[in-house]
């Protein structure tokens, strides 16, 4: 809702309202007090011309509001879910002191807080004021202009004023998962996953590339003539194997709308394809993504596999801004738009939302797939299923719930069963927990050789 370029102050209203208050007093006194009567109304009419003018002389003054200068100040980058800081910048260049209340137009995707700030201002003074902002979805998020109510020198109206300029800022998956892992070696970043690195025995590593030395290498990797060249630590980075490739085919269905822990079974996931993105590019493999029921207005479906330094910021730029649609999610046409798409092995990680139904249509995609590619379905397992099955039964109504509760279960667990039989690597977890089983699945791959 747009603001009036002046409205009246809550002073004004009050001394409007204690007019009004006189007018009725006024009008009593002609029954109470007569011979009071003509002096009251004298000063009811006296009061009423100095507000009035009072009022009109304020509305002239305050009505320009030369040398107010603002601007917002925020990080381009946040993280959904991530509390983050924005800061206002608040400047008087007039000549006279200002009194405010200012606004800023947040995007409705962020929750902030601690808005509206009152300010005051002595001429050639600035202020900063600090709000609070937490996403709630990712996307572009738009800021418009900073808004202030200024008021006029007797505090009787109140100017509506913009600063600044629009800004944006991208919402991004939780990425500092990512980032906390940035400076942890391999060794460290599994531990940090709660997973232990185990290499096959007799198996040796193959050289890689010189890195800066990082906390936690040990001195076997540290290369002392290179470090005595450059002057600083410098460690050799060691890999099993180059040149695999690592294609996640996303399902952006409805199904994974549902919720848990307040985000989306859809922001889970992208969570856990970043971090177990991550330490595959680590070990040198290159990382795509295919999503897929994505939707008529979504057209940015496919990222061809790279691998590097670069290749996880290519995937969150190529995410951020992905959700969900109403789609079903059809497995058969992702399955043969992917085998068109991508000639050469890779191991094909299917993330989704399984249901028992998907039977006949999953078992089919996944066959097509193993013609060329290594699988792995990554089914997200929601929270609510799993405290239904171990809440107590009391009543009857909560024993058929309690019943079709764990038939639902069970016939997914079959489905899922169904695809270990045929040499497919099951992930099978919570939707807070599904990095650590993309994590160790690929490592257990690694391991053995397969991948």
């Amino acid at each position: 809702m747009r603001l009036p370029a002046m409205r009246p102050s809550a002073r004004l209203v009050k001394l409007a309202t204690g007019l009004c208050a006189a007018a009725l007093a006024v009008s009593a006194g002609r029954i109470w007090l007569p011979e009071l009567q003509p002096p009251l109304v004298m000063l009811w009419w006296t009061a009423g011309a100095a507000l009035l003018g009072g009022m009109l002389l304020d509305a002239l003054t305050g009505y320009r509001v030369p040398g107010l200068d603002g601007n917002r100040q925020l990080a381009r980058n946040l993280a959904l879910g991530v509390r983050s800081t924005v800061t206002l910048e608040m400047e008087n260049l007039g000549e006279r002191r200002l009194r405010l209340e200012t606004c800023d137009q947040v995007p409705p995707q962020l929750a902030a807080a601690g808005l509206p700030r009152e300010v005051e201002l002595q001429p050639g003074q600035a202020a900063r004021v600090e709000y609070p902002v937490t996403p709630q979805r990712r996307g572009q998020a738009r800021f418009g202009r900073i808004e202030a109510l200024v008021s006029s020198p007797w505090g009787l109206w109140q100017k509506k004023v913009t600063l600044g300029e629009p800004t944006s800022a991208r919402v991004y998956p939780d990425f500092l998962g990512v980032s906390s892992l940035q400076a942890l070696s391999t060794e460290q970043s599994l531990r940090y996953l709660g997973l232990n690195q185990q290499q096959r025995r007799g198996e040796g590593m193959d050289f890689h590339q010189l890195r800066e030395y990082r906390r936690g290498d040990s001195q076997r990797q540290v290369d002392w003539r290179a470090s005595a060249r450059l002057r600083r630590l410098i460690s050799r980075e060691y890999q099993d194997e180059r040149d695999q490739q690592i294609i996640y085919l996303l399902d952006c269905g409805r199904r994974m709308r549902a919720r848990d822990d307040g985000y989306s079974h859809f922001d889970h996931a992208l969570n856990a394809l970043l971090l177990s993105a991550y330490v595959a590019v680590r070990q040198g493999d290159a990382v795509g993504l295919q999503a897929f029921a994505t939707g008529n207005g979504q057209r940015r479906a496919r990222l061809a596999p790279t691998r590097g330094d670069d290749s996880i910021n290519l995937l969150l730029n190529h995410v951020y801004d992905l959700h969900t649609s109403t789609a079903h999610s059809d497995y058969s046409t992702a399955a043969r738009e992917l085998m068109e798409s991508q000639q050469k092995r890779a191991l094909v990680v299917l993330v989704t939302n399984l249901r028992d139904e998907d039977s006949d249509e999953l078992l089919a995609a996944v066959e097509l797939l193993s013609r060329r590619h290594l699988v792995m379905v990554a089914s997200l397992r929601e929270r609510a299923l799993d405290e239904l099955v171990r809440s107590p039964v009391e009543e009857f109504p909560a024993a058929l719930e309690h019943l079709a509760t764990v038939d639902l279960v069970q016939r997914r667990q079959r489905l899922l069963q169904h695809l270990r039989a045929r040499n497919v690597i099951v992930a099978d977890a919570r939707p807070e927990r599904m990095h650590l089983a993309l994590v160790e699945n690929y490592w257990r791959l690694k391991r053995s050789g397969r991948l």
